[in-house]
């Protein structure tokens, strides 16, 4: 009885809803007075450090509401904006109906275009494939969560040495780095902006990616990416991609770590070549 007495107090502290609004303002100490989709009035819900960092103020967003005693919070903030949506799944769809078309012979090689994608950055901005045509760019995949030191890490820790080197350039002004999570349920905008920002990003530069899980697992096969959940992790291989202004991949270079020197150097000269091709 005592035990099920405990179980009952606790279920009553914690208590879960989905919720849709539009984020009227954000305050320093983080509660959010959000307009509810439907009904009246106004809510009161705090956001976690890294959504405060997000620009959610003026859009319309998604959350987990959860209640423990008097305080609400919102959890796993991401887009909810009907356009974005419409937008997001539209290439969704094309992407998966490519795919499928493509059989076995998914992963895209050298001279090949970049795939289409559709995804929100690490400041909740929807980002698409245009927005990086005209830019040099470098794309890997991770997820935040990964404790391999040697994966993940590694990997981040190496595009942060490529801003590095490319910071030093300033012909390399127009030059991005892209990194892609394969585990969207979890890694939301704030969550990766708190991931970037632990890395010291420059997010000028550096844009952290998530989105639509189907369209990231296709994403993921046209960039040779392969993952296995297994033991309550992901087990994954690792690579870089160096992309043309023109959209064409260039350069993949396997692994997750890689000479940040080396990469540059193939970045610098497809600086300031941008044409139309591919676009």
């Amino acid at each position: 009885m005592l035990r099920f007495l405990a179980l009952i107090a606790a279920v009553s502290t914690l208590c879960a809803a989905t919720e849709t609004g539009k984020v009227v303002e954000v305050s320093a100490d983080g509660w959010a007075t959000i307009a509810p989709a439907e009904g009246q009035g106004k809510l009161l819900r705090r956001f976690s450090e890294g959504d405060r960092k997000v620009g959610w103020t003026g859009r319309i967003v998604r959350y987990e509401a959860v209640t423990e005693g008097k305080e609400t919070q919102a959890r796993g903030v991401v887009s909810a904006d009907p356009e974005e949506l419409r937008r997001v799944a539209e290439v969704t769809d094309a992407l998966r109906r490519e795919t499928a078309d493509k059989g076995r012979m998914v992963t895209r090689m050298p001279n090949e275009l970049m795939p289409n994608m559709a995804l929100w950055d690490q400041d909740g901005r929807l980002v698409t494939k245009k927005d990086f045509l005209g830019h040099p760019l470098a794309l890997n995949f991770i997820f935040t969560s990964c404790r391999a030191a040697r994966m993940c890490p590694a990997s981040t820790a190496c595009m942060k040495q490529l801003g590095d080197v490319l910071a030093k350039h300033p012909s390399a002004a127009d030059i991005r780095l892209v990194t892609i999570t394969f585990d969207p349920e979890t890694d939301v905008p704030a969550v990766l902006r708190t991931y970037a920002d632990g890395y010291g990003i420059d997010a000028k530069r550096h844009r952290f990616l998530t989105g639509d899980a189907g369209q990231i697992k296709d994403l993921m096969r046209h960039y040779g990416i392969q993952t296995l959940r297994d033991d309550g992790t992901i087990v994954h291989n690792a690579a870089l991609i160096v992309i043309s202004p023109e959209g064409r991949i260039v350069y993949r270079s396997e692994g997750p770590s890689f000479d940040a020197e080396e990469v540059a150097n193939r970045l610098l000269p497809l600086s300031g070549t941008a044409g139309t091709k591919g676009r």
